[in-house]
């Protein structure tokens, strides 16, 4: 296991780090140098390509966008909506009903998935936290992760619920990808409550389970190369081998027990950003990798914190950001 791998840090600007907003919010990027992320204030995507700096704005009907795929075309981006916001002063939540589907770019038109009809779902809705989607769009999964913690496989206008594998029912799945294994295709489920990243095939079976003692509050899965970059909730982002059973710490976790109103801080008893620095993280929540190794990804923290790592010449001290 590799520690301190060297990684160059950028802020992705516009920055939300003035805004009294708790983002909570996902991440993806296009193989043509555009970063899509969630504002800090829900209703909208921030587009940033990177090459021209050009910033875009896109509304969209959702309250927070909670995580973000691009769809392969490159003209649609998945996108959920757990159905809550924390609001500032008190950050108290905005309730409405959670939703995921998917927005077309070029008309701005989101189109809703249908809610599966599940017998869990019979007196309360669903609060979906990650989507994936395959090479053709023929198979949607949906993982509702702040719910009733089940995976929901959609295709061919039919729906497959797994409610857990390998002997244990699921704790907030927070995060799904589909990718490319040794032995074929596959879903990944990133098991938060469980420590665990759940391996599936793609009619739901499972397959393997992965655990680590650094893999503690999984959270955010992107795919670079033939490893996962997972981003770990408590403060690290990890980089894993699946077929191998390796992982390797691309960022520690901070030292230390977690401070009072973590993500956040109390400060004379109102909940405010905390400082954050360069070559440390917070609460790192999404994640998405660029075709030059790039690795992006958010924190859920007040204000928000989007990221631009890249391998490059490690700091000595971190920026106060």
């Amino acid at each position: 296991m590799s520690r301190g791998n060297s990684l160059s840090w950028a802020t992705l600007s516009p920055s939300g780090r003035d805004s009294a907003e708790w983002s909570h919010a996902g991440i993806a990027a296009d193989a043509g140098g555009t970063v899509y992320w969630t504002d800090p204030a829900g209703g909208a995507i921030i587009a940033r390509h990177l090459p021209t700096e050009h910033v875009e704005r896109i509304p969209v009907p959702l309250l927070e966008v909670h995580d973000i795929t691009l769809g392969p075309s490159g003209d649609r981006l998945w996108l959920v909506d757990p159905g809550w916001k924390q609001r500032p002063p008190a950050y108290e939540p905005e309730v409405r009903e959670g939703r995921a589907g998917v927005l077309d770019l070029a008309s701005g038109t989101f189109t809703d998935l249908v809610r599966p009809d599940h017998p869990h779902y019979a007196q309360h809705g669903w609060y979906p936290t990650s989507i994936a989607v395959d090479g053709t769009e023929s198979l949607v999964v949906v993982a509702d992760g702040y719910g009733e913690s089940l995976v929901h496989l959609f295709r061919d206008g039919a729906v497959t619920t797994v409610q857990g594998a390998g002997g244990a029912r699921f704790r907030c799945p927070h995060g799904v990808l589909l990718l490319a294994g040794a032995s074929g295709a596959e879903l990944v489920v990133a098991d938060r409550g469980n420590s665990r990243l759940v391996r599936l095939d793609l009619d739901g079976h499972f397959v393997d389970a992965f655990t680590h003692p650094d893999l503690r509050s999984p959270s955010g899965l992107a795919a670079l190369g033939e490893r996962l970059v997972v981003t770990d909730l408590d403060g690290a982002l990890h980089s894993v081998d699946l077929d191998r059973g390796l992982l390797d710490v691309l960022v520690p976790f901070p030292d230390g027990e977690k401070r009072p109103g973590w993500p956040n801080h109390q400060s004379d008893g109102a909940m405010v950003r905390p400082p954050l620095r360069d070559g440390l993280l917070n609460s790192p929540h999404g994640v998405a990798t660029g075709p030059d190794g790039s690795i992006f990804l958010t924190e859920w923290v007040i204000g928000g914190r989007e990221l631009h790592l890249r391998p490059g010449p490690a700091t000595e001290n971190g920026a106060v950001r």
